[in-house]
């Protein structure tokens, strides 16, 4: 992944995906097929309590490349709701199922919730919101 002006603080290979960390937001690309569960982010959190745990304002991007899926009700208890620095989420989509997807998960979240057609946008997004 090159973003033009955004410099990559972290890169991460995890179990569910690939996780890219910025001054004031990550991006996660989740494996083709992964079933996301709250157990499975078990291995992120930590990550995200390094790079933002001190209250530094931060957001997350979901880039959307392969198809996976996340039971919405998950969003309920998504320990990122408990960081009050934490902005919201933002969802990249490439497909008409994942942005019906995307509408049954944004009832769910307790964090804005918004879908954008590209990365740029969903950058943009971030930025506005730290």
């Amino acid at each position: 992944m090159k973003l033009k002006n955004d410099k990559l603080i972290e890169k991460y290979n995890l179990n569910l995906g690939t996780y890219y960390f910025f001054e004031s937001y990550f991006i996660a690309e989740i494996n083709e097929g992964e079933v996301i569960t709250l157990e499975k982010l078990n291995d992120l959190i930590p990550l995200v309590q390094k790079h933002y745990g001190d209250g530094k304002p931060f957001s997350y991007i979901s880039n959307r490349i392969n198809s996976h899926s996340i039971s919405p009700v998950d969003y309920l208890s998504c320990p990122l709701n408990g960081m009050e620095n934490f902005n919201g989420y933002g969802v990249v989509s490439y497909s008409r199922l994942c942005e019906k997807s995307i509408q049954v998960e944004k009832h769910f979240a307790k964090k804005p919730f918004y879908q954008f057609e590209n990365l740029d946008q969903a950058i943009n997004w971030s930025k506005k919101s730290a």
